[in-house]
């Protein structure tokens, strides 16, 4: 009984806390830190679409109009990121019309890989997937643990990050006060 008690609290402060890039994470230099982030990029998704992003001062310009930006950084090894991921799939539909969810994957993956992942757990909104994801990522500033969230209003300003796992109505909330 003790053994399962252990268990249990580990599995739930793995859930609660998210995962820690740091033994997968590669060291920045610091010449990354003093890159010049405002140049255009594009990250590259599973469904055969570019995301187009520039970076600005109080967000990022994203090719896509008249819909929230909601950016999900995972890995495919990341139990929490997998818990989160239903939630995700139920805002998907929910505001699809006014809500576009996309996965980042933090680590560099192929197109099997990501379309393998997005099948098996029926995700319904695309992954990027390449090496471009590390530019997104730097710019950010890093992503330390993982699921990791950010949410941006239709014009591309930032509203609202997450770290670790967030309570789907928090997510919710937040999301009709950008959609409006």
């Amino acid at each position: 009984m003790m053994k399962f008690k252990i268990f249990l609290a580990a599995v739930l402060l793995t859930i609660f806390t998210g995962c820690d890039r740091s033994s997968n994470d590669q060291s920045t230099s610091p010449s990354t830190i003093q890159a010049d982030y405002s140049k255009p990029f594009k990250l590259i998704l599973n469904d055969g679409n570019e995301l187009k992003m520039q970076k600005r001062d109080d967000g990022y310009n994203i090719d896509i109009k008249d819909k929230a930006i909601f950016l999900n950084f995972f890995a495919t090894w990341c139990p929490p990121c997998k818990v989160e991921i239903p939630y995700l799939i139920t805002l998907q539909d929910k505001f699809k019309d006014k809500l576009q969810i996309i996965g980042v994957s933090i680590d560099e993956i192929s197109l099997e890989q990501a379309n393998e992942f997005k099948e098996l757990l029926n995700i319904n909104y695309p992954i990027a997937y390449t090496k471009a994801n590390e530019y997104l990522i730097s710019s950010l500033g890093g992503v330390v643990g993982i699921p990791f969230s950010i949410l941006y209003y239709p014009n591309g300003k930032f509203a609202a990050s997450y770290s670790g796992l967030v309570p789907i109505e928090m997510l919710e909330n937040d999301i009709k006060k950008v959609i409006k």
